[in-house]
């Protein structure tokens, strides 16, 4: 796949999988909504969940994003994360809208709040494609 089509996949609304390290070493994987802009995907989560705790001790993360489904192909990611405040309520909207569509997703939005969140910006360092069908 060309750049074009990749940042276009990337584009989409692909449910992706963090990963991050925790304080004994050990992996750990979570799906994730993010949003895509300027090359640096943004995720909220929850103030003190382990995504958070993990990455205030090492920010080096890992972001897979897939298509299961016939034609397969992944972006896989390695960066850095940097802890940030809450998603604004424009983009705590978007991100609502452009996973759940546009009626399901306001209403989400509208319910769902975001006090105790942060925001998670990745700067990827290496992406690596898998892309079967490109020979």
């Amino acid at each position: 796949m060309t750049d074009d089509k990749r940042e276009a996949f990337l584009r989409q609304a692909n449910v992706a999988v963090l990963g991050t390290v925790d304080a004994r070493g050990r992996p750990h994987g979570a799906p994730v909504w993010y949003l895509y802009d300027d090359g640096v995907f943004r995720i909220s989560t929850d103030r003190g969940s382990q995504k958070h705790h993990n990455i205030e001790r090492n920010p080096n993360v890992s972001l897979v994003i897939d298509r299961p489904a016939m034609p397969y192909y992944a972006v896989m990611i390695q960066g850095t994360a940097e802890v940030g405040p809450p998603f604004s309520a424009a983009d705590h909207l978007r991100l609502s809208v452009r996973y759940l569509g546009e009626e399901l997703g306001k209403r989400y939005a509208e319910r769902s709040g975001q006090p105790e969140t942060i925001s998670l910006a990745i700067r990827p360092r290496k992406v690596a494609i898998f892309d079967p069908m490109a020979g």
